[in-house]
């Protein structure tokens, strides 16, 4: 139930652009969302979910843990997503 509402997650932020590619896979505690496209360059970019007391969390690396689905939090997906891998 989980990837479901993760994907409408990321579907919801990608509403209008269709130059990202991305698959949804889980373990036991984590799902995962790997970008093999983002805005049209190759990737490998692998974001970290997890739902926790019914709150969708998206691990940041520099933010941590952080609620995605309500305010402003989308800022850390985008933010997580279009940072550079140093």
């Amino acid at each position: 139930m989980s990837n479901d509402r993760i994907k409408d997650f990321i579907d919801k932020q990608l509403e209008n652009l269709d130059n990202f590619t991305f698959e949804i896979q889980s373990d036991c505690s984590h799902t995962y969302a790997i970008f093999s496209l983002i805005l049209d360059k190759v990737s490998n970019k692998e974001l970290t979910f997890k739902l926790l007391d019914d709150v969708l969390y998206l691990h940041s690396t520099t933010y941590g843990w952080k609620p995605v689905e309500k305010g402003v939090g989308n800022k850390y997906f985008w933010l997580e997503l279009l940072s550079l891998d140093i």
